[in-house]
C-alpha cells in the first residue's frame, strides 16, 4: 500500500498490475513522488501534485483515480440534501447531453445543478480587479489545482505571484453560499474533470464531493442508462456567457480579453505537463535576477488539452478538435440566443449581473507553504560520486543522461537512489555494464564448461568401452550360468530320482529289518524247542535207564520166580513175594511207560513245532534274501547315479570356476568404471556448483563471486 499522507490521495496503484516499468516516472513532472526502489512503484502523496499524467501513460492500467463518487451516491441514498456544480467540461465529456446529465443527477436526488461557467466569469472579474488595484509584477492563474500544489510544495517562492483568488469552482460554491441561502444546509457535489480538485476542497474546506465525469460515465454504463433518454434540466442560477469555453486552452485569456481588450499581448498561454512545470521552474530561477521582465498574466493549465481532456474525463486520448468542438457549438448557440446584434447593450446588462454576484473580498484565496513535505536530500559531490560508483559510473563519459530511468538525467537518478527512492538495477547502462561483466564471466565459464564437459565426455567414452567389455563378460558369464543351470538341472533331477528310489528302498529295508526281527524271534523259538526236545530226550534216557533197571530186576525176579516156582510147594510164600514184586515192577514199568509215552509225545510236539518254526524261518529268510537282493540292486543304481552326479558336479565345478573368473573380471572392470564415475561426478558437481554461483552472482550482482569465478584455476 501507498504511504500514509497529510495530503489527500488522488491516485492509487494496483500492485497486481504494476510492473515497475518507469513510464510513470518519465511522465511525472515532479519525479520524486514516485518510489521505484521496490518491485512496484509506490506514491508519496505528500509530494504528488495530482496532475494525473501517470494515469494516461500507464499501459498496464495499474493506476486508478480516487474520487468521492461512491460516498456521494451513498449519501444520496441516505437522503442527504444535495446540490451540484458542474464544470464547463461537461459539455465536452457529455457532448449534446450535458443538460440531460443534469436531469439524471436530479433523478438521483440532487436538488439543483449550477454551471461553473458563471463562476469562471466571476473568476476573471476577480483577476482583473486584482490587476487593476494591486498592479502586480505577474499573476499566475490558478484554476488548475495541480499547478497550485506544485507551487505550494516545490516552489513556495512563487506563492506571492499566484492569483489570490479562488478557482471558478470555488467562486461558484461561494456564490451559492452567499446568494442562495435556501441551499445553506445542502452538501455540494462537484462534477469535475480533475482528480486534483479534491486537494483544493480539502485545503479550503469548500466542496464536499469530487465526483469525476469519468466515474459518472462508468456509472451510466454499469446501469445501462442512455442520457439521451433522460429528462433535460437547465442549470440553476445565472447563465454564463463567454466563459463556457473556460475549460479549453486559452479559455481564461479569451474571457479576460472581453473585460480588458489587448490583455492578450501581456499574457503567456501555456499548458501541458511537459512545458508548464519546466516554465514555472524557470520563472523561479529568474525571479532572483534583476531586470527580467515577466508576462502580466500566465494563463496556464496542467492538461495539454485543457480540462476537456483532464484525467477525470477519460478523454485523454482524443484530439483537441474532438474535445473542443462541443464547447464551440455551445458557445455559438449561447451567443445566438443572447442576440449578438446588440453587443453593447448585452455587455452592460451582463456586467450588471456579474456585479450583482461579485463583491470585493468574497472570493479571495490564500495558499499554504507545503515545502515541509519536500524533504528530499540533495547529495553533495562526494555523495554523488559514491552513488555513481554504485551505478558503475566512474567518469563524465559514463554520465549518459539517456532518460531510460525516467528521471531525465544521471544526476536526478543518483538523487533518487541517494534518497532510497530507486535502485541501481533500474539504470539501463548499469545493467549494460553488468551484462558486459557477466559476458566476460560467461566466456570464462564457457571455457570451464567446455573443459569439464570434454573431461566428462572422455570419461563417458572410457565408461562406454568398459561397458562394452563388461557386456562381453556378462554374456560369457550368462553362458556359464546357463550351462551351470542346465547341469544343475540334470543333477537336481538325478538327485530327485535317487531320493525317490531311496525312499522306496527305505521302506524295503524297513520291511527287511522287520523280517529279520521276526526270523530272529522264530529262531529263538526253534532254539527253545530244540532245548525242550533235548530235555525230553534226557527224560527218555532216564526212563530208559529205569526201564532197564526194572527189566533187569524183572528178569532177576522172573528167574527167582522160576526158581521158586520150581521149588513150589511149601515155598509158596516166597513165590507170592516174588509175584508181588513182579506186580510192583510191572506197575512201575507201566507208569514209566506212560511217562515215556508222554515224554515221547512232547518230543514229537516239540519236533513238529521246531519243524514248523524252521519252515517259517526258512520263508522269512527267503523273503530277507529277496529284499536284500532288491536292496543290493537299488544300491547299485544309487552308486551309478552318484557316479553320474560326481561327473556332472565336476562339470559344475569347472563352470563355477569359469564364472568366478568372469565375476572377478567384471568386478575389476566395475571398480574402474566406479572410479571413472567418481571423476565424472566430480566434474558434474563442479559444473553444478559453478552454475549455482553464476545464478547467485547474476541475481545478487555479487562482484566478489564474479571475481572468484574469473580467478578460478582451470
Amino acid at each position: 500500500m501507498d504511504n500514509k499522507s497529510n495530503l489527500a490521495p488522488v491516485i492509487k496503484i494496483d500492485e497486481n498490475k504494476c510492473i515497475n516499468c518507469y513510464a510513470c516516472i518519465t511522465a511525472c513532472p515532479v519525479k520524486y513522488c514516485m518510489n521505484g526502489s521496490g518491485d512496484v512503484l509506490r506514491i508519496n502523496h505528500d509530494l504528488c501534485i495530482g496532475c494525473g499524467h501517470c494515469i494516461s501513460v500507464c499501459s498496464h492500467e495499474a493506476r486508478e483515480i480516487i474520487d468521492d463518487t461512491d460516498s456521494f451516491l451513498e449519501d444520496l441514498k441516505r437522503g442527504i440534501k444535495m446540490i451540484a456544480v458542474a464544470a464547463p467540461a461537461a459539455a465536452s465529456v457529455f457532448a449534446g447531453s450535458y443538460l440531460k446529465l443534469n436531469g439524471y443527477l436530479k433523478s438521483l436526488g440532487v436538488e439543483a445543478v449550477f454551471d461553473v461557467s458563471f463562476g469562471a466569469e466571476l473568476t476573471v472579474v476577480s483577476y482583473i480587479n486584482y490587476i487593476k488595484t494591486k498592479n502586480p509584477r505577474m499573476v499566475i492563474a490558478q484554476p488548475c489545482p495541480a499547478i497550485v500544489s506544485y507551487i505550494e510544495i516545490y516552489y513556495p517562492e512563487l506563492l506571492p505571484y499566484l492569483a489570490p483568488a479562488d478557482s471558478p469552482m470555488l467562486h461558484t460554491i461561494k456564490m451559492i453560499r452567499q446568494y442562495y441561502p435556501q441551499y445553506k444546509d445542502y452538501k455540494i457535489a462537484v462534477i469535475s474533470p480533475c482528480i486534483a480538485k479534491k486537494r483544493e476542497f480539502s485545503e479550503t474546506g469548500l466542496g464536499d464531493y469530487n465526483v469525476t465525469m469519468l466515474a459518472l460515465r462508468n456509472l451510466l454504463k454499469q446501469q445501462n442508462i442512455n442520457l439521451a433518454n433522460c429528462v433535460t434540466a437547465e442549470y440553476t442560477g445565472p447563465e454564463a456567457e463567454r466563459a463556457v469555453s473556460f475549460s479549453s486552452p486559452g479559455g481564461l485569456l479569451d474571457t479576460a480579453e472581453r473585460f480588458v481588450p489587448g490583455i492578450r499581448r501581456d499574457t503567456r498561454k501555456i499548458e501541458g505537463v511537459h512545458t508548464i512545470y519546466h516554465y514555472l521552474t524557470g520563472i523561479s530561477e529568474k525571479l532572483k535576477k534583476p531586470g527580467v521582465e515577466f508576462p502580466l498574466l500566465v494563463d496556464c493549465l496542467n492538461c495539454e488539452n485543457g480540462c476537456n481532456g483532464g484525467p477525470g474525463t477519460g478523454n485523454n486520448k482524443q484530439t483537441l478538435d474532438e474535445l473542443e468542438s462541443p464547447i464551440r457549438k455551445r458557445s455559438k448557440e449561447l451567443e445566438k440566443r443572447l442576440n449578438p446584434g446588440h453587443q453593447k447593450a448585452l455587455y452592460n446588462k451582463y456586467h450588471k449581473q456579474l456585479n450583482r454576484y461579485w463583491k470585493p473580498g468574497l472570493y479571495d484565496r490564500s495558499y499554504q507553504d507545503l515545502s515541509k513535505y519536500n524533504n528530499l536530500k540533495i547529495p553533495g559531490n562526494a555523495e554523488l560520486t559514491e552513488v555513481y560508483s554504485s551505478l558503475k559510473k566512474f567518469g563524465k563519459e559514463d554520465l549518459y543522461d539517456c532518460t531510460a530511468c525516467g528521471y531525465g538525467s544521471c544526476k536526478s537518478m543518483a538523487t533518487a537512489i541517494f534518497n532510497k527512492l530507486n535502485k541501481p538495477g533500474n539504470c539501463a547502462h548499469y545493467n549494460l555494464k553488468l551484462l558486459e561483466e557477466e559476458k566476460k564471466v560467461t566466456v570464462y565459464i564457457n571455457q570451464q564448461l567446455k573443459e569439464h564437459i570434454n573431461r566428462a565426455l572422455g570419461v563417458i567414452e572410457n565408461i562406454n568401452d568398459l561397458v562394452e567389455k563388461l557386456n562381453v563378460s556378462i554374456n560369457t558369464q550368462a553362458d556359464s550360468v546357463n550351462e551351470s543351470t542346465s547341469v544343475t538341472g540334470h543333477m537336481v533331477d538325478s538327485i530327485k530320482n535317487t531320493a525317490e528310489m531311496s525312499k522306496q528302498k527305505r521302506n524295503a529295508v524297513l520291511e527287511l529289518i522287520s523280517s529279520a526281527a521276526k526270523g530272529q524271534d522264530t529262531m529263538q523259538e526253534t532254539i527253545q524247542a530244540v532245548k525242550n526236545i533235548a530235555a525230553s530226550v534226557d527224560g527218555i534216557a532216564s526212563a530208559i535207564k529205569i526201564i532197564s533197571v526194572i527189566a533187569s530186576n524183572t528178569n532177576l525176579l522172573a528167574m527167582n520166580a522160576a526158581i521158586e516156582a520150581a521149588h513150589a510147594g511149601e515155598a509158596g510164600r516166597g513165590f507170592a513175594v516174588v509175584a508181588d514184586e513182579i506186580r510192583h515192577l510191572s506197575e512201575t514199568t507201566r507208569e514209566n511207560s506212560r511217562n515215556i509215552s508222554q515224554t515221547l509225545s512232547n518230543i514229537i510236539t516239540g519236533i513238529n513245532t521246531t519243524s514248523k518254526r524252521s519252515g517259517d524261518t526258512g520263508n522269512f529268510i527267503n523273503d530277507m534274501t529277496h529284499e536284500i537282493n532288491g536292496f543290493a540292486s537299488t544300491m547299485t543304481e544309487l552308486i551309478d547315479t552318484l557316479g553320474s552326479l560326481s561327473n556332472e558336479s565336476y562339470m559344475i565345478t569347472n563352470s563355477l570356476k569359469s564364472l568366478e573368473e568372469t565375476s572377478a573380471t567384471v568386478k575389476a572392470d566395475y571398480d574402474v568404471m566406479l572410479s571413472l564415475t567418481d571423476k565424472l561426478r566430480y566434474d558434474i558437481n563442479f559444473l553444478a556448483a559453478m552454475s549455482t554461483d553464476i545464478v547467485r552472482a547474476i541475481e545478487e550482482n555479487d562482484q566478489e563471486i564474479i571475481a572468484k569465478l574469473v580467478s578460478l584455476d582451470k
